[in-house]
């Protein structure tokens, strides 16, 4: 299971780094530096990323999506389902403030899309929100394969104790597993261009900068 994970992050990493470098590099320009360390973009409470040196080419990012639509939309379709089948696991053994709370801080944030601030807009993106929807599926990746780390939020936001703590960790192993199997079988850019491919349309002359979303819900 370790190695099946760290293959899965490690192909999705080196997709990233090629994909990135190659956005700017037909501008004959530097390459922007790394991000940083792999598992460091996923933390909460990061700030915005680092404001790239090079504008983004919006007519590469436009064509490889619609390249990649249909490939794009199973691959969504097939997330919201394991979702699902983690809410009929889990909404169970929950009591009814704790179903509440799920369904306002985790279920219902979790359209597996833009934030409700950039999809709700009409502007063409800016290059800071572009960047910031290449990097939210790593945060749900993150969410999907590193147990403990949605574990310590689930257990925080709402109050498991011990026997829903255990059933909960076993649900989200079963989560993972399906996850890794769903991205054994589809190509990277399919996940990294996920967040994005709902709002192509905008992908037109850059907007002003605008802040920074709130991180996905696990």
């Amino acid at each position: 299971m370790r190695d099946r994970i760290l293959a899965v992050l490690l192909t999705l990493a080196v997709f990233a780094a090629g994909f990135v470098s190659g956005r700017w590099s037909e501008r004959h320009g530097p390459l922007p530096p790394p991000p940083g360390s792999f598992m460091g973009e996923f933390g909460a409470g990061k700030g915005a990323p680092p404001r790239l040196a090079q504008p983004v080419n919006r007519a590469q990012l436009s064509d490889q999506i619609e390249k990649l639509r249909p490939q794009i939309d199973a691959f969504r379709e097939h997330i919201m389902e394991i979702y699902a089948g983690f809410d009929r696991d889990i909404e169970p053994i929950l009591n009814a403030e704790q179903r509440e709370i799920y369904q306002k801080r985790f279920k219902a944030l979790r359209g597996f899309g833009p934030p409700p601030d950039i999809a709700s807009g009409d502007k063409p993106l800016s290059d800071e929100q572009i960047d910031q929807l290449l990097q939210r599926p790593f945060r749900t990746l993150a969410y999907f394969v590193v147990i403990p780390m949605t574990m310590e939020r689930m257990t925080k936001e709402l109050k498991l104790d011990d026997i829903q703590r255990e059933k909960v960790k076993d649900f989200l192993r079963v989560r993972r597993e399906k996850f890794i199997e769903l991205v054994d079988s589809v190509p990277p850019p399919s996940l990294l261009l996920s967040r994005l491919a709902p709002v192509a349309q905008r992908l037109g002359n850059p907007a002003k900068s605008a802040p920074a979303p709130a991180n996905s819900a696990p």
